[in-house]
């Protein structure tokens, strides 16, 4: 049983340390200049969508999704090359050069592949196959020059 104790006592050390570190992280989270995104509810996934949500070739509509969240989804399909259309990279500049756009928690999301479906709905692009996650970052760009009309 004394062999058990620096072992137990380890144990303990890293449950305190990992009850620490998200407390510490959001602490320095709130720095100037790092967006911090609120968690939401979690995203649709093409398993779980909601019925009308995918279009008849199996994604989701771009037509409400906000300049700041394509902006950021630009981003995401060009790291990604999912498009090797340049359109891709200067829509996603063009529209991150907006004041304030890149502060915008829906920025982010776009960033981390999610697509805004309304203001509290999210589509997260990743669970679609490669052909499909194209298909979603050219559709968003076609709706490059609309967006970038809207102030």
């Amino acid at each position: 049983m004394s062999r058990l104790r620096p072992v137990f006592l380890a144990l303990t050390g890293c449950l305190a340390l990992s009850a620490a570190l998200p407390q510490a992280h959001a602490a320095g989270a709130a720095s100037p200049g790092i967006l911090t995104v609120q968690p939401g509810p979690p995203p649709m996934t093409a398993a779980t969508a909601a019925p009308g949500v995918l279009d008849y070739d199996g994604i989701p509509t771009v037509e409400h999704a906000s300049a700041d969240n394509v902006g950021g989804l630009m981003y995401y399909c060009y790291s990604h090359k999912l498009v090797t259309d340049t359109t891709v990279r200067s829509l996603g500049r063009k529209l991150a050069e907006r004041e304030g756009i890149r502060r915008k928690p829906a920025y982010a999301w776009g960033g981390k592949g999610r697509l805004m479906l309304s203001p509290t709905v999210m589509f997260d692009i990743k669970t679609l196959n490669r052909d499909q996650q194209a298909a979603v970052c050219s559709r968003s760009a076609l709706r490059g020059p609309d967006l970038l009309k809207q102030d």
